[in-house]
């Protein structure tokens, strides 16, 4: 409310002040001209970070994964969010995948596949339309991958890879579970 009070300010400074702006034509496409200006919204798009913080990306998917389900981490398994890294192209030296490690703490049996903890983390994405663009922001523009890195007691099993862009859909609702796992590409072993 203050901006566009200050905004009008000038045009009753300048109108105060110029006694030769007399015609009210000209007063009024003066007036016009500034309201227009002054009242054209810029749009505000969210963009990601060129810096990417990691540490905070971490923390949210922890908030979300730790504590949120009791009864699995009792008899299941615990999973929490280790570390994660955006990783650099190496020819374009952008970035281009996010690189997210899950472990798996199973509790009566080994319930911790790369699967399952693909599963765990593609939830704790889609958690609510918040958590996605909190990730988002930050990360750079340029990733395109996701890549889940699952360890099993802090012994890594497999990635999982996926298009970022992917994610945000099944985040958002736009496409099911069904699509998701089809789209995702596992690979066995250490890299």
């Amino acid at each position: 409310m203050f901006k566009r009070v200050i905004a009008f300010l000038p045009v009753l400074v300048f109108i105060a002040c110029a006694p030769d702006i007399s015609n009210p034509d000209v007063q009024a496409a003066v007036i016009n001209s500034l309201t227009a200006t002054s009242w054209t919204p810029t749009p505000i798009t969210p963009s990601a970070t060129p810096e990417p913080n990691t540490a905070r990306i971490v923390e949210i998917l922890n908030e979300i994964i730790i504590g949120s389900d009791p009864l699995s981490e009792t008899v299941v398994a615990k999973y929490s969010v280790i570390d994660a890294q955006v990783i650099l192209d190496v020819t374009t030296q952008q970035a281009s995948v996010l690189k997210i490690h899950v472990d798996c703490d199973w509790v009566y049996s080994d319930n911790c596949t790369p699967e399952s903890t693909f599963v765990i983390l593609m939830y704790a994405f889609s958690e609510n339309d918040k958590v996605i663009e909190r990730i988002q922001n930050q990360i750079p523009a340029s990733v395109q991958t996701l890549e889940l890195v699952a360890f099993e007691r802090m012994t890594q099993t497999a990635s999982i890879f996926i298009l970022w862009k992917d994610v945000w859909d099944f985040a958002l609702g736009k496409i099911n579970g069904n699509q998701l796992g089809s789209r995702m590409m596992r690979s066995v072993g250490m890299p």
